[in-house]
């Protein structure tokens, strides 16, 4: 996954594009996208930073869903679009929580019986 992908799906989100060629318009916004974009996946992935939107990002598709809705969140809020920016943080915040309670590996452990 690049993070073109990421800003591709964020302007989507907001219905900002509908086809590869209206994209080109949204290009001016791809700074701030790679900030937030490296911002969240630092955080919720350690992921190491990307200077293009062209470079890979090693992580997982729920977390790129995440992050494309954080992306969209700070899209709006630099357009000014209340609405959509709000709209975009409830979901937001809702996939994090949701992504950062995931149980990521289940363990059988035997209880520790007290020797008498």
């Amino acid at each position: 996954m690049t993070g073109f992908d990421i800003f591709e799906t964020a302007l989507i989100r907001l219905g900002l594009i509908n086809e590869k060629s209206s994209l080109e318009q949204q290009i001016p916004l791809k700074n701030t996208a790679i900030s937030v974009i490296n911002e969240l996946s630092f955080e919720l992935c350690d992921a190491k930073p990307i200077v293009n939107l062209k470079d890979e990002i090693n992580i997982s598709r729920e977390a790129a869903t995440v992050i494309s809705y954080g992306t969209a969140f700070a899209l709006a809020m630099i357009m000014g679009d209340d609405e959509k920016k709000m709209t975009m943080l409830a979901i937001f915040n809702a996939k994090k929580a949701l992504y950062l309670s995931e149980i990521k590996k289940i363990e059988d452990v035997l209880p520790i019986v007290p020797e008498v």
